[in-house]
């Protein structure tokens, strides 16, 4: 397993000793030659499952992902415009009674498919992208850890880690307070508030 730290070491290192960090697992693949993020419009679709058995708040979920894949350069494809992606959306939280707390699995998985037939409501075309981040022993809702998750999910999508790799993430680092603060703002604008992502089919 690889491990990658994020962060400077400086002068102003010492500081950052005294922040929370949070490991975070990242598994990314990408086909050949995928398209850059940058420029296309996408659809979040949520696989079946999750919009059936979990608890958390999509809503909550939406925001953040928006917010940080349009930090990527990517934009929400109008409900009457067929996005150039879809992006299934997966997320959960370990929640078995046997399971140590602190090993208890928190995630987000992100798969891309294109739209080459312009649909309006889903593809059939062949993945071109997947990436999933795993926090362990998440305390508090599943939402709390969203931003970080979706920050790391958005900028390691289209790549390929080859290997589970696992990273440190400052819980206050300016690419994750910026999606909060831009998801707040979705939130904060939805009146009356976006539909949740629909279920994939």
């Amino acid at each position: 397993m690889v491990s990658l730290l994020v962060g400077v070491w400086s002068s102003a290192g010492c500081r950052n000793l005294f922040v929370a960090r949070q490991r975070v697992q990242v598994d990314a693949i990408s086909a050949p030659g995928a398209a850059k993020l940058a420029g296309q419009s996408y659809r979040l679709v949520a696989r079946k499952s999750v919009v059936n058995s979990q608890q958390a708040q999509l809503l909550v979920i939406r925001a953040c992902l928006n917010a940080a894949l349009i930090s990527k350069g990517m934009f929400e494809s109008p409900p009457n415009v067929p996005p150039d992606v879809f992006i299934e959306v997966s997320y959960g939280m370990d929640m078995a009674a046997r399971v140590d707390p602190s090993t208890r699995e928190s995630y987000l998985q992100l798969s891309a498919r294109p739209n080459s037939t312009r649909s309006l409501d889903g593809t059939k075309d062949e993945e071109v992208w997947d990436v999933r981040v795993a926090i362990m022993g998440l305390a508090g809702r599943l939402e709390t850890a969203m931003p970080m998750l979706c920050t790391i999910a958005a900028g390691n999508a289209g790549l390929d880690t080859r290997v589970e790799t696992t990273i440190q993430v400052l819980e206050n680092s300016p690419e994750v307070t910026a999606v909060r603060n831009a998801a707040i703002k979705i939130l904060d604008s939805h009146n009356p508030p976006a539909p949740a992502p629909s279920a994939a089919k």
